[in-house]
């Protein structure tokens, strides 16, 4: 099962990723800060070349990073490498880590793949979290129709990350204004035992 019919290698080298920003999601210093996150082994899947893996890196976390798009590993072999940093060339729907991580951070992979896939990534990223680890999640915005980026309806997010597997955030923080005119609801769910 492929992520998705678009090219993302010829989205990076033509400069068509708008969902990027130039700094790593203001929500992230939140949860570095507030303890949510802690050093550890992180996953971030779909990083393309964000600047998350780097700052995560640079505070203590053993980082992996898994992209399908050669240009983004490149990228971000290149920043966070020396710090060593695991940066892998998969697709995520045929891809399985060694062991559960402590944390995921998902800063824009839900939201690039077709909902179609959703459910199916979640199912992936319940193995990839191991019990009382963090899914530290940006759920886009859009309020409208078609993508990437989809957007993350709320009601059918809680349905993805049930509460009999995951511990939601009450109340969930205020949502994170984005560069794009759009904005991305944090959560950092609590994953239970299986």
């Amino acid at each position: 099962m492929s992520p998705l019919p678009v090219d993302w290698e010829a989205k990076y080298r033509q400069g068509t990723t708008f969902w990027q920003r130039p700094d790593s999601n203001p929500a992230l210093a939140g949860w570095l800060a507030d303890g949510t996150l802690r050093p550890g082994r992180i996953l971030l899947p779909g990083a393309g070349q964000g600047a998350e893996p780097l700052d995560l890196a640079k505070a203590g976390f053993d980082v992996t990073v898994v992209d399908i798009a050669p240009s983004a590993v490149a990228f971000q072999q290149g920043r966070i490498g020396p710090f060593g940093g695991h940066v892998l060339l998969a697709d995520l729907f045929a891809w399985e880590p060694d062991a559960p991580f402590d944390a995921v951070y998902d800063q824009t992979c839900l939201c690039a793949l077709s909902p179609a896939l959703w459910d199916a990534y979640a199912a992936r990223l319940a193995r990839w979290v191991r019990p009382g680890g963090v899914l530290a999640v940006l759920f886009m915005q859009t309020n409208g129709e078609g993508g990437p980026p989809f957007h993350c309806d709320l009601g059918r997010m809680r349905e993805l990350f049930p509460a009999d597997s995951w511990t939601w955030p009450a109340p969930l923080p205020a949502p994170v204004a984005h560069p794009s005119g759009l904005s991305e609801q944090p959560a950092a769910l609590m994953r239970l035992s299986a």
